[in-house]
């Protein structure tokens, strides 16, 4: 799977819808298909596990699509089915199943994804039977998924929120709501020592922008992934551009390097992977002539990072927390 497609599935999923732009492709639809037909051949094989592995003990829940669920009290084997696995390792649960194959190698914290099995990217049936879970926690835009995976477990669907509002659904469902207000306190208290010692002197216009390079294609990003960072936790405004992209509800959006200064913020912050067309293309971009007329160029508040912190789960802008000093004292 190429790096734009491998991208985009993180970026449509909410959340990452993400873990951060368009589906899969062909491939992608195949591979559901195969797996639906494989639960379907065998009804069997995706009752069995719904069997809780816990104490037995179940309570009714109302998830984010208003479907009623009897989910297990304690929930013991998970499997969750989204691009922000952050989510979950942020309430400290590791689940035994997740969508790995896509993010795996792109999120900020690969070192707390051992030992968790990838059940794949659609999702294969198969491996989360194989898993025996007894709750699967489902954030998806995909949701032609849900019915087929409610065969095997009780499954939870987690909406399309902030940071925080997904992290206290799911802490909703796994009973973990005190440790949920822990976890969002110690990162507003961390975040307003990083925006202090950034010592940034914000005035009410304030701007920034982020792109986004993979491959050859740039993208300007909306309200999602860093720019939550940026626009909550340091207090940032879009421009005018981006602030148009996000009324409308577009979380990010192809543009071309003929109007990607109309977009230029204040700041501006550029996401790339380390793979050789994604630097070359980088390159281009920065050594032609519409870049050096903007005005943050010429400034020298431009800042290149790693794509990898282009997510908004807990996990990921915590560790952002270290990079931002970092970074921004790169220019």
């Amino acid at each position: 799977m190429s790096t734009l497609k491998r991208y985009s599935s993180l970026l449509c999923t909410a959340i990452l819808i993400v873990l951060l732009l368009a589906a899969c492709g062909s491939n992608t639809n195949n591979s559901l298909e195969a797996a639906n037909a494989s639960a379907t051949a065998n009804p069997a094989q995706t009752a069995e596990p719904a069997q809780t592995a816990g104490t037995g003990e179940t309570r009714s829940f109302t998830d984010a699509k208003d479907r009623q669920i009897e989910i297990p009290a304690e929930p013991q084997r998970i499997v969750y089915i989204g691009s922000d696995p952050g989510d979950l390792l942020a309430l400290d649960v590791k689940p035994a199943g997740a969508s790995l194959s896509v993010i795996g190698t792109q999120v900020a914290y690969p070192d707390l994804l051992e030992g968790i099995e990838d059940v794949g990217y659609p999702p294969s049936l198969e491996k989360i039977v194989a898993l025996n879970p007894d709750l699967i926690l489902f954030n998806d835009w995909d949701e032609s998924a849900i019915e087929s995976v409610s065969a095997i477990a009780p499954t939870v669907v987690i909406g399309e929120g902030g940071t925080y509002e997904r992290l206290r659904q799911i802490a909703d469902a796994l009973g973990r709501q005190e440790l949920a207000e822990q976890k969002i306190t110690e990162y507003e208290t961390k975040a307003a020592a990083v925006k202090d010692q950034l010592k940034l002197d914000l005035g009410s216009g304030d701007t920034a922008t982020i792109y986004l390079q993979l491959g050859k294609t740039l993208y300007v990003m909306g309200h999602q992934g860093i720019s939550v960072s940026l626009y909550d936790m340091l207090g940032f405004k879009p421009s005018l551009k981006v602030q148009g992209l996000i009324d409308k509800d577009e979380r990010f959006a192809e543009i071309s390097a003929e109007v990607l200064a109309e977009y230029a913020g204040d700041e501006v912050f550029v996401l790339g992977d380390e793979t050789a067309e994604t630097s070359a293309a980088l390159k281009e971009l920065m050594d032609g002539p519409i870049w050096k007329t903007i005005p943050a160029v010429k400034k020298g508040h431009v800042y290149v990072t790693d794509s990898k912190w282009n997510f908004d789960d807990l996990i990921t802008r915590t560790r952002l927390l270290e990079e931002l000093p970092v970074l921004m004292a790169k220019q």
